[in-house]
């Protein structure tokens, strides 16, 4: 009887603990490293909801973003004014590194692509689940350590990636991800 007791006693809490692990809101303010929107192109990317976090992030890896605001620099300027660029917010950290929230990243990619195909550049574009980084000069290879990964839409990029160094598809043709930054 004593047996039988102790058993549905604990039954009775291991299944409370299984019920609440699936609780709660993640306690990371919003700033998710990893997770999946549905599409395996972005799994794993580090995710910003503002700004705020968007520079938290950048700071955390080491790089330069004491202040962020709006600003001169010509990068990625027209493309935020552009609705097909699917751009919801754009600043600059400290006059250099372009901060871009996306709110379609396959309308964001959709858009890269066609500037590629236009004979355009974009330069070298650094992607989260739902952001953008660009004009990332010296900062690039310490924002990839944090978890970002290098977009490209032009083929020839893919075609002569180093050995070693790896391309997923993105989520637009001909556009892929890649942990390769050439300098």
């Amino acid at each position: 009887m004593r047996l039988t007791k102790n058993l549905a006693a604990g039954a009775v809490a291991l299944a409370a603990l299984v019920t609440l692990t699936g609780c709660g809101d993640g306690g990371d303010g919003g700033l998710i490293s990893g997770g999946d929107n549905g599409s395996s192109a972005d799994a794993g990317l580090p995710k910003a909801s503002t700004m705020a976090e968007l520079q938290k992030f950048v700071v955390g890896t080491g790089a330069q973003c004491a202040s962020v605001g709006r600003s001169n620099e010509v990068r990625m300027l027209e493309e935020s004014r552009d609705p097909a660029w699917s751009i919801k917010e754009r600043s600059v950290c400290d006059e250099t590194i372009v901060l871009l929230l996306i709110d379609d990243m396959a309308k964001f990619q959709a858009a890269a692509a066609k500037a590629e195909a236009e004979g355009g550049s974009v330069g070298k574009l650094l992607i989260g689940q739902n952001f953008a980084l660009n004009n990332i000069n010296r900062d690039g290879r310490l924002l990839m350590q944090g978890g970002v990964t290098r977009l490209s839409c032009n083929q020839a990029d893919r075609d002569s990636l180093p050995s070693g160094f790896t391309a997923k598809d993105g989520l637009v043709k001909p556009c892929f991800t890649t942990d390769y930054l050439p300098d």
